[in-house]
């Protein structure tokens, strides 16, 4: 074999051992524990929408990602077998948290007596700001 082939195949090699490796990084990481972890922010669910409303940009960069713990009263409850969703204050211009998974199964007891106009407190990350929904927090869990 001639000396160019010996090296192409080299940083082949290389970069398919580099990529593999990322992959297998990516795959095995560790995920985020939102709901052992400290929130960033802890504020009312009104004042969390006020900020957004205010300026969608500069509140993305402040809360985009961060663990935010919200309290307001429930104004929409959707719950369906695998998925539980709460808005709080308002439908149109609430904060929407769609709860995570294992803390519906931690909780069942307590979202079956949940109502509209009750209070709650949830901590879940912050997803940004949509139109429709209002501002998203996923991953939520609820506070007791």
């Amino acid at each position: 074999m001639n000396k160019t082939l010996k090296i192409f195949l080299i940083i082949v090699a290389l970069g398919l051992v580099t990529g593999l490796a990322t992959v297998y990084y990516l795959f095995n990481m560790p995920h985020r524990d939102v709901e052992k972890e400290k929130p960033a922010f802890v504020m009312t669910a009104s004042d969390l929408y006020t900020e957004y409303s205010g300026d969608e940009t500069k509140s993305n960069i402040k809360f985009g990602d961060q663990v935010i713990q919200v309290t307001g009263n429930i104004a929409e409850l959707s719950i369906e077998a695998y998925q539980v969703s709460i808005t709080l204050n308002d439908e149109m211009e609430g904060v929407n948290c769609a709860l995570d998974s294992l803390s519906i199964q931690q909780n069942k007891e307590l979202i079956n007596h949940l109502s509209l106009g009750d209070s709650i407190t949830l901590k879940g990350k912050c997803d940004g700001f949509d139109m429709i929904m209002g501002v998203v927090l996923t991953r939520c869990y609820i506070i007791k």
